[in-house]
C-alpha cells in the first residue's frame, strides 16, 4: 500500500503563499510587464512595477521580478545583500549573457518572455522556500558563532581569576557562576565584565610603571 498523505500536515507551499506576499516588479510598461503584472496579482500577490529599477526598496518588499536588457551589462541590485529579498529575472531569450547577468545579481531564478501563466508559481515559490532557507541557514552560523565567541570569552575569564586568584579552572568557572546568579545576568555577560577589568587594570598598571621610570 502506497503512503497516504497525513491529513494534518500543512502544505509548505500553502504556508509560503498565504503570507500574502509583496512582489515588486522591475519592468518596462509594455506587454510583457503588464501580463507578467497581471498573472502575479491573479495569484493572489500585491503586486507594484516600476522601470527603471530603483535604489532602494520599500520597507517590506518579499520578491523581486528584475528585467534584464540586452545592452545592461552589469546590472545594478543596489537593494541587494544577506537581508534583501529573492530576485526573478526577466529576459527575452536564454542565452549565456543574460545567465551570467542574473548570476552576478544574484538571481533565484530566471522567467523568459512572453511570460506565460504556465510554470510562473512553481518558480516564484522555489525562489520564496530558498530564501527562507538561506536566511534560516545565516541565522543558524550567527548563532554558531556567536556560540563559539561566548566559549573564548569564558575561557579568557576563567584564566583571568585562575591567576588572580591562585584557583582552579573549576574554582573559577563556580566563581563566575556564582556571581552571574548574584547579579542576575548571564555568565558571558560576567566574562565581558572580568576581561575588561582586566585590560583596564593592565592599562593602569602600565601608565604607573611608565610613572615611575620618568621619576627616575
Amino acid at each position: 500500500m502506497s503512503a497516504r498523505p497525513d491529513r494534518g500536515q500543512r502544505s509548505l507551499t500553502s504556508s509560503i503563499l498565504e503570507r500574502n506576499a509583496r512582489v515588486v516588479v522591475f519592468h518596462p510598461d509594455d506587454d510583457d510587464g503588464v501580463t507578467l503584472t497581471n498573472h502575479l496579482r491573479r495569484m493572489g500577490f500585491q503586486v507594484e512595477r516600476c522601470w527603471p529599477p530603483v535604489d532602494t526598496l520599500t520597507e517590506r518588499v518579499d520578491l523581486v521580478f528584475r528585467a534584464l536588457r540586452p545592452d545592461e551589462r552589469a546590472p545594478k541590485g543596489e537593494w541587494s545583500g544577506p537581508d534583501a529579498p529573492p530576485v526573478i529575472c526577466v529576459v527575452a531569450y536564454e542565452n549565456p549573457t543574460f545567465i551570467d547577468q542574473a548570476i552576478k545579481l544574484g538571481a533565484d531564478g530566471i522567467v523568459t518572455t512572453p511570460v506565460r501563466a504556465s510554470g510562473l508559481l512553481s518558480t516564484v515559490v522555489m525562489a520564496l522556500y530558498h530564501a527562507k532557507r538561506s536566511r534560516q541557514h545565516a541565522q543558524r552560523i550567527a548563532k554558531l558563532e556567536q556560540k563559539l565567541l561566548d566559549s573564548r570569552h569564558l575561557q579568557e575569564a576563567k584564566k583571568i581569576l585562575m591567576t588572580m586568584h591562585s584557583v582552579s579552572e573549576r574554582e573559577a568557572y563556580d566563581m563566575l557562576r556564582a556571581q552571574a546568579m548574584e547579579k542576575r545576568v548571564t555568565i558571558d555577560d560576567l566574562c565581558h565584565s572580568v576581561i575588561q577589568a582586566s585590560e583596564v587594570l593592565q592599562i593602569s598598571r602600565g601608565m604607573t610603571s611608565g610613572e615611575g621610570h620618568d621619576k627616575e
